[in-house]
């Protein structure tokens, strides 16, 4: 079924256009260790929190045979622990074929926003579920790089997870949207 419906939006052009939501939930690990040194995390609006997880919702774009794809999301997380935050917005996922990493503005205590090599990650196709008029992404292991680790630490004296290890588990759900949409319907 995928590959018929990779074949139907291939049709339409080399790019899918996505709009949907992503969702970041801390791992069981990071949540424990966030809990432990009393940080928490909220939703920068328009994103939504629940639990230990963060929705943003965005749009971009994925290559209609699955080899790679960029969305910007909007909204953020803010990071807090006694009267410190760490402000995570501008999030971009980057995908390539076999990797992909998000990038983020990173704005500790109210200072000003510094672009941040935020998270690393394994990328296959098989992750990918396309059908006609959808685009899911199962569930991925999003791993903390050097720079956003030290970051935490910087802000908090210490990071949920070490530089390289798991932070989120990422879910992904966009409606491919209609290229003949923007056309006025006589």
């Amino acid at each position: 079924m995928a590959v018929a419906a990779v074949a139907t939006v291939a049709a339409i052009g080399p790019d899918l256009s996505l709009r949907g939501t992503g969702t970041y939930c801390l791992t069981p690990e990071a949540a424990r260790a966030a809990e432990t040194q009393g940080v928490t995390m909220e939703a920068i609006a328009p994103a939504t929190a629940a639990g230990s997880c963060v929705t943003l919702p965005g749009t971009g774009t994925a290559k209609a045979n699955l080899s790679g794809g960029d969305a910007p999301l909007q909204g953020g997380m803010r990071f807090s622990r006694n009267g410190h935050r760490l402000d995570v917005t501008n999030l971009h996922i980057h995908v390539r074929l076999t990797e992909g990493d998000t990038s983020a503005d990173f704005a500790p205590d109210g200072s000003p926003a510094t672009p941040t090599d935020f998270l690393h990650y394994k990328s296959s196709p098989s992750m990918a579920k396309v059908t006609p008029t959808t685009f899911d992404v199962s569930p991925n292991t999003l791993y903390i790089t050097t720079p956003a680790a030290a970051a935490f630490t910087d802000t908090f004296g210490t990071s949920p997870a070490a530089a390289g290890t798991a932070l989120f588990t990422f879910e992904g759900h966009a409606e491919i949207v209609n290229p003949l949409s923007k056309f006025p319907m006589p």
